[in-house]
């Protein structure tokens, strides 16, 4: 049995190469990775909150030699009532959804067993650049599966009726199995984030399962109705860099 490493990093050429084919497929087609979740009030830890969203992303350009790429993802969540799983609504009677990521520009590479993150995201003067992944990321190994850890902080671009830009911590923990000569991808997400802007002030703590999917139509119904309803643009994940700079 593999022993748990005690330092973070761990990863390799063919680790890194690995997790990018895991987070974003071989180039050929978008993946989504569909999860569902839980936010609380934090510190007091009550469930006011379900979560449904998907992460969609498509690989630009991997370079095997270099240990480099460039992914391009936009994400959605969709608010529900923890009781009945129903769709929470806004003040003016809109479903209750988060759409600030039209748009994630990711740039990885391997350093010192490190994998590292450049994320560009938002737009105008809200437009950001997040680094991390250096001294944190890691993978761990199992028999039969593979961990690899991305933490990163950065500052949740504002929404209609917030204070402003507030920090965030996300952490996802990507799950690569292998079984039966197949590869299954998985993942465990947690975070913490301010309290949707029609709750008021506070922050809240999120955790979420999540599974890839390799096409749109393979999306739960639940999810897939809701964006072909209201959010279209997030069927697929942006199509090229000028999409990006549009959205910027």
């Amino acid at each position: 049995m593999p022993t748990l490493r005690l330092v973070p990093g761990g990863f390799t050429p063919d680790d890194f190469a690995r997790y990018i084919k895991l987070r974003l497929g071989d180039g050929k087609s978008p993946v989504y990775w569909y999860g569902v979740g839980d936010a609380s009030f934090f510190p007091k830890g009550n469930m006011f909150m379900r979560t449904e969203g998907y992460d969609t992303g498509r690989l630009h350009s991997f370079d095997a030699d270099k240990s480099e790429a460039i992914g391009l993802t936009r994400k959605l969540v969709v608010l529900r009532n923890p009781a009945n799983g129903e769709i929470l609504q806004d003040p003016e009677g809109n479903p209750a959804w988060l759409n600030q990521f039209t748009y994630q520009l990711f740039k990885m590479s391997l350093k010192d067993g490190f994998l590292v993150y450049e994320v560009e995201q938002g737009k105008g003067g809200e437009r950001e650049t997040v680094f991390d992944g250096h001294g944190r990321s890691e993978v761990q190994r199992y028999d039969g599966m593979t961990v690899y850890t991305t933490p990163v902080n950065y500052t949740l671009p504002a929404v209609p009726g917030a204070d402003g830009p507030a920090p965030v911590w996300e952490n996802y923990d990507f799950i690569e199995r292998t079984y039966g000569g197949g590869v299954n991808y998985d993942a465990i997400w947690a975070g913490n984030f301010p309290l949707p802007p029609f709750m008021g002030p506070g922050r809240s703590s999120m955790h979420g399962y999540f599974r890839r999917y390799d096409n749109y139509t393979d999306i739960p119904a639940t999810l897939r109705d809701f964006v072909e309803e209201h959010a279209p643009m997030w069927k697929e994940p942006p199509r090229d860099m000028d999409e990006i700079r549009e959205l910027q």
